[in-house]
């Protein structure tokens, strides 16, 4: 859920510094302005702004994510093995799950 807050806050800043009075003369002079509206013309279309809320709402949160990969070994050769696996990759042989 942070990592949501974190990129919807990153595009909200950036679409909200166009907007401040109080800095965009300094910026403006900087040539920072023209370069932000030039991007946001291109870049920040419908289809940008569905896509990144379209993954906002896919982006799993963190507590929810929980991959636990435990390996074991093969008992003919000894070679690691994926917990979910049936085969031994190095000697072949069907290993109990």
């Amino acid at each position: 859920m942070f990592r949501k807050f974190v990129v919807l806050g990153l595009v909200v800043l950036i679409l909200m510094l166009a907007g401040l009075p109080a800095i965009t003369d300094a910026l403006d002079q900087m040539g920072i302005i023209p370069a932000a509206r030039a991007i946001r013309a291109e870049y920040l279309t419908g289809t940008v702004i569905a896509i990144i809320v379209t993954l906002l709402v896919l982006l799993p949160s963190r507590w929810r994510v929980c991959v636990i990969s435990r390996d074991y070994e093969c008992p003919v050769c000894g070679e690691r093995i994926r917990s979910g696996g049936r085969y031994c990759p190095a000697c072949g042989s069907r290993v109990a799950s």
